[in-house]
């Protein structure tokens, strides 16, 4: 199971325990008028609010322990690793002009050499 699968999984289950919660919770208020009902649902609100929190920052540390334990890499990894190739990309190809400029003056010279053998071997 991968890591997005685990947290997939243990989202959706929270996601269920906290509906049913608020299903169960909803028929057990009694049914009110004005103030006690508003006042009611703004608690449950709160609670589910804090619940959300808590269920965030636990799949938070879960994750960070899951990606430090199976040496996973992260969005800010791949990040770096591509500015580094883009890096090694662009000193590749200034290596390839500057070769390609080298092997043609050493070919300018290698002609000229020949042409002065030529002529030395003429006279």
């Amino acid at each position: 199971m991968t890591i997005a699968e685990f947290v997939a999984v243990g989202v959706l289950t929270l996601a269920i325990i906290v509906a049913i919660a608020l299903i169960v919770r909803s028929r057990e208020v009694p049914e009110g008028e004005g103030l006690s009902m508003l006042r009611d649902k703004i608690s449950l609100t709160t609670r589910s609010d804090v619940i959300t929190k808590k269920v965030d920052e636990l799949i938070e540390c879960r994750v960070e322990e899951l990606i430090d334990s199976w040496g996973l890499a992260t969005t800010e990894d791949v990040e770096k690793v591509e500015k580094r190739v883009d890096a090694l990309d662009r000193k590749l190809n200034e290596l390839e002009q500057r070769f390609n400029e080298f092997r043609n003056d050493i070919r300018r010279k290698i002609e000229r050499l020949e042409s002065r053998l030529r002529e030395l071997s003429s006279e």
